[in-house]
């Protein structure tokens, strides 16, 4: 099968493919799009916890470590690897892509023939002519349970509202609306509260791993999935977080990010 994932430049957006690729790439046909940002560009300075969580979740592995573990000696394929070390060693093109609607995009996007498409973290919405392109249409792995979390950074919504468990919400994107379709399957961990948001973050995609993978193969095999709409009942929508809504989070006690779990991060790239 013939298979596009679309994911953003991110830690997240790397462990997945790290999770991903040694499967599929046995059986399927890979191609990897990537973001450099979700959304588009905003000219308000985000508040400091924002700026913070960002620097250490893609600017910091991005633009120091990931570089520097390209140039080291360390044996591929031991620990987590990088976005060009998972392209080499899987030999998937993978292109930076962050203008998903233009014509020459989508005339590139048809010539690949792809069957389905994928999409984990991608920052950019998908338009309805990008829809029509995949035989089997388009499924999305959102980090938070639908239809209560819909938008961005549902973890911290989540954890801000007392859940006692987050989530990943696995679904089809039928159309150009955020977060609205169909649902395949969920996957879910238990909060930590002695955990940070990064931590909470980064810890869902291991369970969502494996039912992505289950999915595509049960696609791949022809089987009819058990699709669920959306119930508009106890639906919302959030955009990122207000000032006000992070000192909320933070006199609740929890963290944005903590520097044990950033090194218990970190060592999956770096080894013990």
């Amino acid at each position: 099968m013939r298979l596009l994932i679309f994911t953003n430049r991110d830690l997240a957006g790397n462990i997945m493919l790290n999770l991903l690729l040694p499967t599929l790439c046995k059986t399927h046909k890979i191609h990897i799009f990537v973001s450099d940002a979700v959304g588009g560009k905003n000219t308000n300075l985000p508040p400091e916890p924002l700026r913070q969580l960002k620097f250490f979740e893609q600017q910091l592995p991005n633009e120091i470590l990931f570089p520097a573990l390209e140039q080291s000696d360390r044996p591929v394929g031991a620990y987590y690897l990088t976005f060009k070390e998972l392209s080499r060693l899987y030999e998937v093109p993978m292109e930076s892509l962050n203008e998903i609607k233009s014509p020459e995009t989508l005339a590139h996007l048809q010539a690949l023939q792809p069957d389905l498409v994928l999409s984990v973290r991608y920052g950019k919405i998908f338009g309805s002519a990008l829809l029509q392109i995949p035989r089997l249409g388009v499924i999305n792995l959102h980090s938070g349970l639908l239809p209560a979390y819909r938008g961005v950074l549902a973890t911290f919504r989540a954890l801000n509202n007392g859940d006692q468990e987050i989530g990943c919400t696995l679904h089809y994107i039928e159309d150009s609306s955020i977060d609205t379709g169909g649902i395949i399957g969920f996957s879910t961990i238990a909060a930590q509260p002695e955990r940070s948001l990064l931590w909470h973050i980064l810890s869902l995609y291991p369970a969502a791993a494996a039912l992505v993978l289950s999915t595509i193969e049960r696609i791949s095999d022809g089987e009819k999935l058990n699709i669920q709409p959306q119930s508009a009942a106890g639906a919302a929508y959030y955009t990122f977080p207000t000032e006000a809504e992070i000192s909320v989070f933070l006199n609740k006690g929890w963290k944005m990010v903590d520097d044990t779990d950033l090194l218990a991060c970190y060592k999956q790239f770096l080894g013990p």
